[in-house]
């Protein structure tokens, strides 16, 4: 068939018909096809079909642009509208307005506060630029239960891993040397020595590694170099003021009470808060070569921490196998030396292996054993804040749908006006939505505000440096603060709007509709869910506090009360007993003692086994600890004596407790006769030459924390002659005050001044640090204390969020009630019987919710208490206690609208019946 090339082009009217309304393509292609027949007339079909063309693009161009501006100026006059209305809704509904953004401030403030806390937690060590490709190496404490992995690995292992673990770039290691005493240049005034104790020795690779910033120096060169050290900022401050610090020298005490001189080669910036390496100043490892060279230690002395930086590109599968091949090659020859042992006999079967740990997840992997360098993250808080974080957001989310929904009655007429005048339910929902995020974008901006307020607070309690001011600044966090908005806008603007939105517009205009009782059983769950969570939170921060208050009222198995402990004794270069001398005659010290680390937080121990060697060695905590000590601690003894000073036999002897008599294996023969075990003898596995004779037993006491069960303990005098150790090992003197002379005049801090003033007196140069026993006890729970407030705050917080919810609930329920309250105060109701009627349906709630939220709260409870080797029982009435509490708040909160509602005058609520 011929085609017609008279008419116009059949694709181009196709096009004009995909992209114009329907009731414009009439007109358009009537006026195109008028031009076109024109110009056919004029004899040139070719550029007739041609101008077709561009005339519909054109003219579809054109009207795109006119639409377009058209919608503009369409949307501005909606938006406009939209924003009016919700402006009028607001005045208009004053109380439920307030309580809306109250509530959603609060909860914004809170989650604001917990969001910032949670970010910093979960952001540790990010600012390194090689971040995702370091690794730390750990092992399983071989010392001990080689239950978990531990930080600490032998000096060899880098040594291993290089050779036999070609994917890693480099590696450094990292040794904490503890508390040091410094000064600078020599000078030996007073107020020039300082102690450290962010003090470690480093490896040169540690800056190609890490990002730490230099100011001054090469970080390539800074620590390869003997006796040379990198110090922050802040340290060269300190000791030089505005001086150029570099090639200048720190001497740092030694344990012969010489002076050892550092240069500074390099300063960096001060180490970024969130990191888990906190250091003031890093000395190279070099200037340790000889210590790294001594005997066969290399693999079982585990006091450093290996890092990696692994090639980019490598499988850390296949990495991490040829890693965990390297203890049984090269550790084999250390056990046999030393534990006269074959690898295989050493390790019990026990996996002596290593492992990768990313960098970024060390803060938060929640043992103390692996932080030796800085803070230490706790997993399960972070958690438990995330999570009340996100439950206080849906009570508040809760609360603007309850309220939005219970007040429809107000809004139901709009509604039914609007559908008649053609609105579509799109629109309505749009327009319920959009009123919405106005809310949560004003509650935002409060809650922002109360939130910086709210900080400082916050920081002292958690002890932290939180600041919202720098995240302002930040795009990305605007971007989030904006998506925050409009997704919290929405959620919860999308139930009401969907109810709302449903009005049949016939039975709203007829007054069919009974005000606000549609969605009542919805709105009742929402309540029930605000104070299940409510209630789990109040009987969970009852046992924290329970739990707290159990651990610091434990009988430790001592006295730990009026225990000042001094630091650095072994600074002075005198004999021991002469400081302890000096210390006695201050008229308030009752007794001293010398001992090698300081309950709760020495860890010190070692393999032993008895006297039957064919016996496996077990791992024994130990501390070295003159009589005086242990009269001072008020220790029991079970069977045997205490240390006596004229006796060398009793000097190399050893006091055990009875967990350690139990894992020695001699506890029949001990429960049969506690006296049949002294004079018996235990060895090191290590040291089978040196046979410890057991002189005494003393009772189980609680040498570390309360967290933890009662460890096996040997008790070794300073000056034992036959113990691996060699030297006084005598580090603190511990001073038991005297409470009464105290009281008469000798107080505290006069107490303090004078055994500072006596020590002075010895040698000004050592630095005086002290510490109270009790104190140190109570900080093992500083994390549960700092987060048993921070709950019970943000508890009340969510507590009165719902309670907020509850409050408009029951002011709009006395409100739909007025009318019936007033029939029945005629019909001879007393104001208790309306009160009680009116709150019962409330209260019925409540009830359930309590049905609902004890068992959850158990559970939490029960799970979190299951961490304490000492455990609060889950006592019945702390139970009841915290569901009176709930049932007492929510009741007060209803008492008076419902007192309100019923001393109405009922000739005034009824006047228009």
């Amino acid at each position: 068939m011929k085609k017609d090339k008279r008419k116009p082009p059949s694709m181009a009217n196709g096009l004009a018909v995909r992209f114009l309304p329907q009731e414009c393509q009439e007109g358009f292609l009537g006026d195109l096809q008028e031009v076109y027949e024109g110009r056919l007339a004029k004899g040139n079909p070719l550029y007739a079909r041609f101008m077709y063309w561009f005339d519909t693009f054109h003219l579809l161009i054109g009207f795109s642009l006119l639409r377009r501006k058209n919608f503009k100026k369409c949307n501005t006059v909606m938006f406009t509208a939209m924003f009016k209305v919700a402006w009028r809704n607001a005045l208009r509904q004053k109380q439920f307005t307030f309580l809306n953004i109250l509530g959603l401030s609060v909860g914004i403030a809170t989650c604001t506060v917990i969001g910032l806390y949670v970010y910093t937690e979960m952001t540790y060590d990010t600012f390194h630029k090689k971040g995702e490709r370091i690794y730390r190496i750990n092992q399983p404490m071989i010392w001990g239960s080689w239950d978990e992995q531990f930080a600490s690995t032998g000096p060899n292992v880098a040594i291993a891993l290089k050779e036999d673990a070609p994917g890693f770039e480099a590696l450094t290691r990292l040794l904490s040397l503890g508390e040091q005493v410094v000064k600078a240049d020599g000078d030996s005034k007073e107020f020039s020595v300082r102690t450290e104790d962010r003090c470690y020795a480093a490896d040169p690779n540690f800056f190609y590694i890490f990002s730490f910033n230099f100011i001054e120096g090469n970080p390539a060169t800074a620590l390869q170099a003997p006796n040379t050290m990198v110090v922050t900022k802040a340290t060269a401050q300190r000791y030089f003021g505005g001086l150029d610090p570099i090639g200048k020298t720190l001497d740092v005490k030694q344990s012969d009470n010489t002076w050892k001189a550092y240069s500074i080669t390099g300063v960096t910036e001060n180490v970024p808060t969130k990191s888990h390496i906190q250091y003031d100043m890093l000395v190279s490892m070099s200037s340790f070569d000889k210590e790294l060279d001594e005997g066969g230690w290399k693999w079982i002395w585990t006091a450093f921490s290996t890092y990696g930086l692994v090639k980019e590109g490598v499988d850390i599968n296949a990495l991490l196998a040829q890693v965990q091949t390297i203890p049984p090659k090269w550790a084999a020859a250390t056990t046999e030396r030393i534990f006269h042992q074959s690898f295989a006999e050493y390790t019990r079967g026990k996996p002596w292996t290593l492992y990768l740990q990313p960098l970024r997840s060390i803060y938060l992997s929640g043992s103390p054993g692996h932080h030796r360098f800085g803070p230490t993250g706790n997993p399960q808080v972070v958690t438990v804040f995330a999570s009340i974080g996100i439950l206080v957001l849906a009570l508040c989310c809760i609360n603007f749908m309850n309220l939005s929904t219970a007040c429809s009655s107000r809004r139901a007429k709009e509604v039914g006006i609007r559908k008649v005048m053609g609105s579509q339910r799109g629109t309505l929902m749009w327009q319920f939505v959009f009123e919405s995020i106005l809310f949560v974008l004003v509650s935002t901006a409060i809650g922002l505000l109360m939130a910086q307020l709210l900080l400082p607070y916050f920081n002292i309690i958690a002890m932290k440096q939180l600041s919202l001011a720098p995240h302002l600044a930040n795009p990305a966090f605007i971007l989030c603060l904006v998506l925050f908005v409009l997704v919290l806008g929405t959620l919860a603007g999308s139930y009401p709007a969907w109810y709302l939105s449903a009005f049949q517009p016939i039975e709203v205009l007829k007054g069919k509709m009974r005000a606000g009782m549609k969605g009542k059983k919805f709105r009742n769950g929402l309540i029930v869910f605000q104070f299940t969570i409510s209630i789990a939170l109040i009987i969970c921060s009852f046992f924290v506090q329970k739990q707290l208050s159990y651990t610091s009222s434990l009988d430790l198995g001592f006295d730990k009360d009026n225990i000042l402990q001094v630091h650095y004794i072994e600074q002075f270069d005198l004999d021991p007993e002469i400081l302890k001398e000096k210390l006695s005659a201050i008229p308030a010290v009752a007794a001293v003692g010398i001992s090698y680390g300081l309950p709760p937080n020495f860890w010190d121990g070692d393999r032993y086994r008895p006297d039957n060697r064919a016996n496996p060695p077990v791992y024994i905590s130990n501390i070295r600890a003159d009589e005086d000590y242990i009269d001072l601690l008020e220790l029991k003894f079970v069977s045997g004596h205490n240390f006596e000073k004229a006796s060398t036999v009793d000097r190399n002897g050893v006091i055990l407790n009875e967990s350690a008599v139990k894992a020695l294996g001699w506890s029949d023969a001990f429960a049969h006769d506690p006296n049949s075990i002294l004079g018996k003898t235990t060895v090191q596995a290590f040291s089978p030459e040196a046979s410890l004779e057991v002189i005494g037993v003393v009772k189980d006491f609680n040498f570390h924390s309360t967290k933890l069960n009662i460890e096996p303990l040997m008790i070794i005098h300073p000056d034992n002659d036959l113990f691996w150790y060699h030297g006084s090992g005598a580090s603190y003197l511990s001073l038991r005050l005297n409470g009464a002379a105290m009281g008469n005049g000798e107080g505290l801090a006069k107490v303090i001044d004078k055994v500072k003033t006596a020590l002075a007196s010895l040698d000004e140069s050592v630095p005086f640090k002290f510490s109270f026993m009790d104190e140190e006890f109570e900080n093992t729970f500083l994390t549960e204390s700092r987060m048993g407030i921070i709950l019970n705050i943000f508890t009340g917080m969510a507590l009165g969020i719902a309670c907020l919810g509850l409050f408009g609930l029951a002011a709009f329920s006395a409100e739909q009630r007025t009318k019936e309250m007033g029939i029945r105060k005629v019909l001879g109701a007393k104001v208790a019987q309306l009160v009680l009627l009116f709150s019962s349906e409330f209260t019925k709630l409540v009830v359930v919710a309590v049905l609902v939220g004890s068992p959850v709260a158990f559970f939490l409870v029960n799970s979190w208490l299951n961490g304490f080797a000492y455990r609060t029982p889950i006592d019945i009435w702390v139970f009841a206690i915290a569901i009176a509490t709930a049932l007492g708040i929510a009741w007060a909160t209803i008492a008076y609208q419902a007192l309100t509602a019923a001393n109405k005058n009922p000739a005034k609520t009824l006047k228009e019946e």
